[in-house]
């Protein structure tokens, strides 16, 4: 899970670094290599697979655990039992043992279920955690990426507008050589 929070860092890192070797055009405002940008916004999803794929590990661990805890219940439940018939068979105390029995079967029966609940309580706070991190880096990310097209839309609007300023302001220019040859 820290590699692919490493990964989410190391995008931002990139993004400040492609910011940084930006090109200024005038206060406020520069030229990025596109394709880097590109690269870089177009990484982010991946990164947050990443922290999916950890989720799924983690919940297969969890059924791994879950299973491990059923197996080992179902081999001391089934000791107990055997230990139970033994005791039944070997001794007139046969009451007294398959009281004994009983109750170390319920104790092992009790703990296994201890056991079993806390490994899925774990589990469950582990998924939780991964999912609900995940959604956090991917809301980040997607916050992010937004931030980032805005700015680059307004740059975009501005350019568009010196451009359509600078052609205007040659069209008057054309039109006033124009007027004033005709009045020569």
């Amino acid at each position: 899970m820290a590699e692919s929070v490493n990964k989410m860092f190391d995008l931002i890192d990139d993004l400040s670094a492609l910011c940084d070797d930006g090109i200024p055009i005038f206060p406020g405002r520069m030229i990025v290599n596109t394709k880097e940008l590109y690269k870089i916004v177009n990484s982010f999803p991946n990164a947050i697979s990443d922290e999916i794929n950890d989720a799924r590990i983690i919940l297969k661990k969890k059924d791994e655990i879950l299973q491990e805890a059923k197996i080992r219940a179902e081999r001391i439940i089934q000791d107990a039992e055997n230990e139970r018939y033994k005791l039944l068979n070997e001794s007139s105390l046969n009451k007294a043992m398959e009281e004994h029995a009983e109750k170390f079967r319920q104790t092992v029966f009790d703990e296994c279920q201890q056991i079993k609940m806390q490994a899925f309580n774990e589990a469950q706070e582990v998924r939780l955690n991964a999912k609900n991190e995940s959604q956090r880096m991917k809301e980040e990310s997607q916050q992010f990426a937004q931030q980032l097209l805005n700015n680059l839309e307004q740059d975009l609007n501005r350019l568009y507008q010196l451009v359509m300023n600078g052609q205007q302001k040659l069209q008057e220019m054309k039109t006033q050589d124009s007027v004033s040859q005709y009045n020569d």
